[in-house]
């Protein structure tokens, strides 16, 4: 279970508006104690003693499982986590580099605290490390932790690159435990981005992985993320639902962190539905925990979650005092991530008690920073609150604006979250079709398995004349499975692209006039996306064919796996793919095009070119009932293609 997955920082509870990490988790580190220097690459074991290098290694391996599962995240504090740490690296047997590699990783993880910077250099090192030793193992570990340190540096687009590399890695190396956790990095990071309908499918893929591989901890775990990123997209009761399973888990795991963040959720979610006492209750058992177990930060983020209760009770006087323990207990940590909420709710019991001057200038310091992080939520109940105290001191215009913003931000919010959900839907119904595929065609197999059997049973008398008639049976179709294959092979050798081992120019445009008649047939949509490599040239002419030949087939092997099963793909030329989309309108093949320009801008190049870094620019068109062909279709797209060349490369233009 990846420390920095158990409980990353955007799992915190401060409103789910602040970002900063709890104690005890990774944030930062160059090499410390139980961080060794990377060592030149010796054999595996090279031991003077062999059967001491294999005691060392796995007592490695026993207390590595343990502190990869739950041995640090129930540690006290940062000095039991580097004690164990510490350990754990002593243990490394002489010129094991993998052990070497892990031990560096799990220490970026968990070894610092409180300074990205230096854990993004620590990072940093351990990938040179782990790309020179060629371990994709420990490439994907210290991409993950490259992540958690720019996370804390506020580098949103930077932590999304590093999550997809670590899953790139991850994949390379086989180790579906490793996808399972960055699946589930991305999957928290673009629920906090406000996409759950991405994020959702990308927790539940990677607690199915989790469950699959008998990760059962690390399953039950990601409950609580799943249950957040549905309850930001507006669904109360799967979120109560998952949070009460992870309440169980995190109960008897022993976590009193995950335990007290998950209080606050079925608190917010007690105050959606208007269960305020509900809520009060949920919140003092999360003070009783955190209390009890020294935790300053959830202390004071409780303090401010209780004093919204207070303020719908109309106990504005305990609200102004809940507020100002919270921002002490911040303030003595320096911690001023909340000092925004702190303000808004300060302005909501100044309001309330008719000191209407005092309100509006707690909103006047609450507004900036919640305008400038665009949590749309909380500015929505900035501009109600704000509209009433300048509607009570005579300012009717200024209350009238912020009631208009209001309405239209609520609006805004009720579309978005329609448009989250119906997407999610969308992405399980066509998992549900591929499982209700899968299972058609075992019960077929199962099937003929039976009707196999009973002729068996029928026919016990016929035994010579079967087998006899079964060994020509086996050479006839030895010869014809012969004969297939080898036309099979010929045929796909004249439709594939040697280099990249997808569809050539002849193979994709037979399937696309294929798919073309189909959908017309099926009076279904069909979108064409004509992708081309930026300045594919200048890898030819800078890094030479070879190279370039490289970049392509690492290309096309990224656009396969980000599209799905009944998409069509192939080289359409030179540097130039061609991809469709059967049953896809122009507004859904949006998603797929910025999927592929994401899939390979994440692309790593640094085994073949230091330095090399390729995009690409996507031109998309939809059929039209008076194309006469795919080639119509082709050529639209292809026109919104040099439109994207035109206005800058590595973008997505649609026809006209």
């Amino acid at each position: 279970m990846r420390a920095i997955r158990v409980r990353p920082a955007w799992l915190l509870p401060v409103l789910l508006l602040a970002i900063r990490p709890a104690a005890g988790l990774p944030v930062s580190g160059a090499p410390g104690p139980g961080a060794p220097a990377p060592a030149p690459e010796p054999p595996a074991q090279a031991s003077a003693a062999p059967d001491a290098a294999t005691s060392g290694a796995r007592a490695f391996d026993t207390l590595y499982a343990d502190l990869r599962d739950t041995g640090l995240v129930t540690q006290p504090d940062q000095a039991a986590i580097d004690r164990r740490l510490a350990a754990l690296a002593t243990l490394v047997p002489p010129g094991d580099v993998v052990r070497q590699l892990r031990s560096r990783a799990l220490h970026c993880d968990w070894g610092h605290d409180d300074d990205p910077k230096a854990q993004l250099a620590d990072a940093d090192a351990g990938l040179a490390a782990a790309l020179a030793a060629r371990n994709a193992e420990a490439e994907a570990n210290f991409h993950y932790c490259r992540a958690a340190a720019l996370e804390i540096l506020d580098n949103a687009t930077a932590v999304m690159q590093e999550y997809e590399a670590g899953i790139a890695a991850a994949r390379r190396a086989g180790d579906n435990r490793l996808v399972a956790d960055g699946l589930s990095l991305r999957g928290g990071r673009r629920s906090l981005l406000g996409d759950q309908a991405r994020a959702i499918p990308d927790l539940l893929a990677a607690q199915q992985l989790y469950q699959r591989g008998g990760f059962r901890s690390d399953a039950e775990a990601l409950l609580l993320d799943i249950a957040i990123s549905y309850r930001r997209m507006g669904d109360n009761a799967k979120a109560l639902d998952y949070l009460q399973q992870n309440e169980a888990f995190a109960t008897r795991l022993g976590d009193h962190g995950q335990l007290t963040t998950n209080l606050l959720q079925q608190g917010y979610l007690a105050e959606d539905d208007g269960r305020i006492d509900d809520a009060l209750a949920l919140y003092r058992r999360a003070l009783e925990i955190a209390r009890d177990h020294g935790s300053d930060y959830d202390t004071a983020s409780i303090h401010l979650a209780m004093a919204w209760p207070a303020i719908l009770r109309k106990d504005h006087a305990r609200a102004l005092r809940l507020l100002a323990a919270a921002q002490q207990g911040f303030e003595e940590i320096g911690d001023h991530a909340n000092d925004d909420m702190l303000a808004l709710r300060r302005g909501q019991a100044y309001a309330g008690l008719g000191r209407h001057a005092q309100a509006l200038a707690e909103y006047a310091l609450a507004a900036s920073a919640l305008e400038r992080s665009g949590n749309r939520r909380y500015l929505a109940l900035l501009y109600r609150a704000r509209a009433a105290s300048e509607g009570a001191t005579g300012r009717k215009d200024a209350a009238i604006a912020d009631l208009e913003r209001y309405i239209e931000l609520r609006e805004s919010i009720r579309r978005a979250e329609s448009s989250q959900q119906a997407q999610l839907l969308r992405y399980q119904f066509d998992a549900d079709r591929r499982d209700l595929e899968n299972r058609r065609l075992e019960r077929e197999r199962a099937l003929r398995e039976r009707q196999l059997q009973a002729l068996l049973q029928a026919r016990r008398w016929q035994w010579t004349a079967i087998a006899l008639a079964s060994v020509l049976l086996l050479l006839l179709g030895a010869l014809v499975v012969r004969t297939l294959v080898r036309m099979r092979r010929l045929g796909e050798m004249a439709a594939t692209d040697p280099l990249t081992g997808v569809a050539n120019r002849r193979g994709i445009e037979q399937l696309g006039n294929e798919a073309v008649a189909s959908a017309r047939m099926m009076r279904q949509p069909l979108c064409a996306l004509v992708i081309d490599v930026d300045h594919f040239k200048r890898v030819n002419d800078n890094h030479g064919h070879p190279c370039g030949d490289q970049v392509l087939a690492r290309i096309a092997h990224a656009c396969r796996d980000a599209l799905r099963h009944i998409d069509l793909f192939g080289r359409h030329g030179g540097e130039e793919f061609l991809v469709l989309l059967p049953d896809t309108r122009l507004a859904y093949a949006w998603p797929v095009a910025e999927r592929l320009r994401n899939a390979v801008a994440a692309l790593s190049f640094e085994d073949i070119a230091p330095g090399l870094g390729v995009t690409v620019s996507i031109g998309m068109a939809q059929l039209r009932a008076d194309d006469a062909g795919l080639r119509e279709l082709v050529a639209r797209a292809d026109a919104a293609l040099y439109r994207a060349k035109a206005n800058g490369r590595d973008r997505i233009e649609a026809e006209d």
